[in-house]
Order: C-alpha cells, then structure tokens, then sequence
C-alpha cells in the first residue's frame, strides 16, 4: 500500500504564523507512512477572472496540482472573535 500525501496549508502568512507552526508541528506527529507537504499561499495572486480566462497563474495552476496529487487536505485557519475568519 502506497503511502498517504496530506497537503497542508495554511490560511495565515506571516512567518511568525500560529496556523504554520502547528501544521510544522503536525508533520512530526503522523503516523508511518503519511507524509506532509505545507503549500504557501503567499505567491497566489487575488482573484481577477480577466487573468483566470486567459489561463491560471503559475503559482495556482501548482496549487491545484498538488490538490490534486494529494489524498488529503489540513487546512489551518486563524479563528476570530470565537468563530471562523472573515475572509
């Protein structure tokens, strides 16, 4: 049996981040045969569907790629106010 891939990302940049220390964190702690790829957003570009007809940016089209290459996804996301982000 192949391994599992898990694609981590997380929803806050700063390096000083909270979300990307736990899924660094995170990678320490799978179980055998489970690995963790964390995917920095940092290079996707606001949403502008003049741009997405022409065809995806490279920094999206690799992140769709390795959407689709893994078997999972961990999303870390900073909470707000108790409840989920704004944005």
């Amino acid at each position: 049996m192949a391994g599992v891939r898990l694609l981590g990302v997380s929803g806050s940049l700063p390096k000083g981040s909270h979300n990307t220390a736990l899924l660094r964190a995170a990678s320490e702690l799978l179980p055998d045969g489970m690995t963790l790829e964390i995917f920095d957003l940092s290079s996707i570009p606001l949403y502008n569907d003049d741009v997405r007809a022409l065809g995806f940016p490279k920094p999206v089209q690799e992140f769709r790629d390795r959407i689709a290459e893994a078997d999972a996804l961990h999303i870390a996301t900073p909470e707000y106010n108790f409840s989920i982000p704004g944005d």
